[in-house]
């Protein structure tokens, strides 16, 4: 990936303020995955899918959710239409091991890869996220058109099931083959077209959550920590003399309300948010087996072996803080020692009796597995 371009130059002028073209970054990813083979994970009801047709930026466009086990593809047309697949990394290995190119960036801002397949005119039209994004073409070949920097304001068009933006102002154009990669920093605006019948491009996109999603998932946990007998009490300046108005010393009792709360109860929840959001995982694969463990295996192992060696599941996300583990969305309290330890895949003894309990829920939930032993 940076033969041309050094890992310090990439993050200190372009990550998150300008796209980069990296041309043959990534040959490992030619030819990985296939349209047949996406049309088969899209047939699966534990695979989210859709299909987006439409070619005009201002014309007609459709969108529709799978799974596919009866879709009709040729009604689709030759042209102008396109599939895409979430989460294809949970499915296979060596799609998965993409992800270890990214490793420069934090691990708990990845998302997962998506996959899309097109033929000649296919994409989803002129659009932009709100987070940072690497574009990968694994077959055939796309144009990518770069536009403006878009926001909340940004208009997009009426449609019930794909945003599109109202306006797209091309600032740059791209052709990409195989192994070519585009990096396009979030809120960039950027439209996508197959150039062949075989264009299959992954997309591995890095978590932003919003100040919205953050200071909401805060205050939810927050509001579990409060008791329910801290009610509104009466002033003698609260009781106005017209009995329908709400008068500012009743109001300021809301504002009273928040400022007795200690800051570290609000620091703790915003920490605790944050790995929440990160770790949550939205395309969750089922699994045939059944895990069954507890606590004194898990301190029969250690005592045999001294050391265990763990591997997470393809669907498990993690990530630690100094005070806690974060695990498909779940807090643990848990040490920084303890939790670095199982999110690198090795676990020394001593662990203590909450340590083990938290290593069986995450047995059990299959979110990670025991292999061996660590040299």
């Amino acid at each position: 990936m940076f033969s041309k371009l050094s890992k310090h130059s990439f993050l200190t002028d372009y990550w998150q303020q300008q796209p980069y073209l990296f041309v043959d970054a990534l040959p490992q990813a030619v030819d990985l995955i296939d349209g047949d083979e996406l049309a088969g994970l899209a047939c699966e009801d534990s695979v989210e899918s859709r299909i987006v047709a439409g070619y005009d930026p201002q014309g007609e466009w459709v969108c529709h959710q799978g799974p596919f086990p009866d879709f009709d593809y040729d009604a689709l047309g030759l042209r102008n239409w396109t599939l895409l697949v979430q989460g294809v990394d949970q499915w296979d290995d060596a799609l998965r091991a993409l992800l270890e190119h990214f490793s420069f960036l934090p691990r708990w801002r990845l998302e997962d890869i998506m996959a899309s397949f097109a033929p000649q005119g296919g994409g989803v039209g002129p659009h932009f996220d709100y987070y940072d994004v690497f574009l990968i073409q694994c077959r055939g070949r796309r144009k990518w058109r770069l536009g403006q920097q878009c926001d909340d304001r940004t208009s997009i068009q009426v449609h019930d099931t794909i945003k599109l933006l109202a306006h797209f102002e091309q600032s740059a154009c791209v052709d990409m083959a195989p192994g070519d990669m585009l990096y396009v920093p979030g809120g960039l605006a950027h439209w996508g077209t197959s150039l062949s019948d075989d264009c299959v491009t992954l997309s591995v996109g890095f978590r932003a959550p919003s100040n919205d999603e953050l200071f909401s998932e805060a205050i939810h946990i927050l509001s579990d920590q409060l008791v329910a007998e801290h009610r509104f009490r009466d002033t003698r300046q609260s009781l106005d003399d017209d009995p329908f108005k709400l008068n500012d010393y009743a109001l300021d009792y809301a504002v009273r309300a928040w400022r007795d709360l200690p800051p570290e109860h609000w620091h703790a929840a915003l920490h605790e948010a944050l790995g929440r959001l990160v770790t949550d995982s939205r395309y969750v694969g089922s699994s045939e087996t059944q895990t069954s463990c507890d606590v004194s295996h898990i301190q029969r192992r250690l005592a045999q072996t001294g050391s265990l060696v763990l591997r997470p599941a393809p669907h498990a996300r993690l990530a630690y803080s100094r005070t806690q583990l974060f695990a498909n969305g779940v807090a643990f309290n848990a040490s920084e020692s303890f939790s670095r330890q199982l999110c690198h895949g090795k676990l020394f003894a001593p662990l203590s009796a909450e340590e083990c309990r938290i290593l069986v829920v995450l047995l059990n939930e299959q979110l990670i597995e025991l292999t061996g032993q660590a040299s």
